[in-house]
Formats: C-alpha cells, structure tokens, sequence
C-alpha cells in the first residue's frame, strides 16, 4: 500500500511538472535598430534599458559598457505560461517581472537575483553593424 501511494505521488509530481507551458516559447526573431533614432536616444547611456515589440512578451534592450548590449525576452521564467508573466520595470539594470517578486540582473547574463524565478531570462543574439544598426535575432 505504502509503495503504491508513492508511485501515485510520483506521477502527480511529474505530470504536472512536465507541463509544455512552463517554458518560454521559441519565437523567431529578427529585429533591426538604428540607433540613431530619436526613439532610441534612451540606449545612449551605459545602464540604459528599453522595451520594444518582439520576441514572446517584448523585449529589453539593455547598454552595457562601451558597445555591449544585452538583450532579453520580457516574458519572466517563472510559471511563463501566466498572461502576467512579463517584466513590467527596469530600474538601476534590475528587471522586475509585475505577476511575482522575481527580480534579474541585467548586466550579469538577467541571472535571478530575486525568487521565486530559478531561471534567467531568455537572451537572444545581437550584433552592432555600421551605421549603428543593432540587429537582433536568434
């Protein structure tokens, strides 16, 4: 008895573990920036960060030092599937998701600095061409 109540624990366990929504979707992508837009004039600053369309649920261009940029799909790590889970603020290169208390460095790879989110953010790929275009795709 005692074997057949932890076989029925370990399939609820993994069944709902499993789920095919508890990750972010792949999407493709390919974006193209002129930073020398007055739209992204915000970019300008080291430190700096914007929203734009794309990706799942937007997505963050953040400046890092020098020509190094990062970028990130808004849709959060933690239960993605959830129509609120998207990082709603920036603030001093910290990205904070609105639906949990989940909080990621921007600077450092969007690597969790706040739970309950294990997982980064997704990044996606991006190169800096002439005439300031930023490309950005996976």
């Amino acid at each position: 008895m005692k074997l057949a109540f932890y076989i029925l624990g370990a399939l609820f366990f993994f069944s709902n573990c499993n789920s095919n929504e508890d990750y972010i979707q792949d999407v493709y992508v390919n974006i193209n920036i002129d930073l020398n837009l007055p739209e992204y004039s915000d970019l300008q600053a080291s430190g700096s960060s914007i929203f734009i369309e794309g990706g799942v649920e937007g997505v963050i261009i953040y400046h890092g030092v020098g020509n190094d940029y990062k970028v990130y799909d808004r849709n959060c790590s933690y239960e993605p599937s959830l129509p609120c889970s998207k990082i709603d603020s920036i603030d001093s290169g910290i990205a904070y998701c609105g639906c949990c208390t989940s909080a990621f460095l921007l600077s450092n790879d969007a690597n969790v600095i706040n739970a309950p989110a294990l997982l980064p953010l997704k990044a996606y790929n991006w190169s800096l061409g002439n005439n300031n275009i930023l490309r950005i795709f996976n």
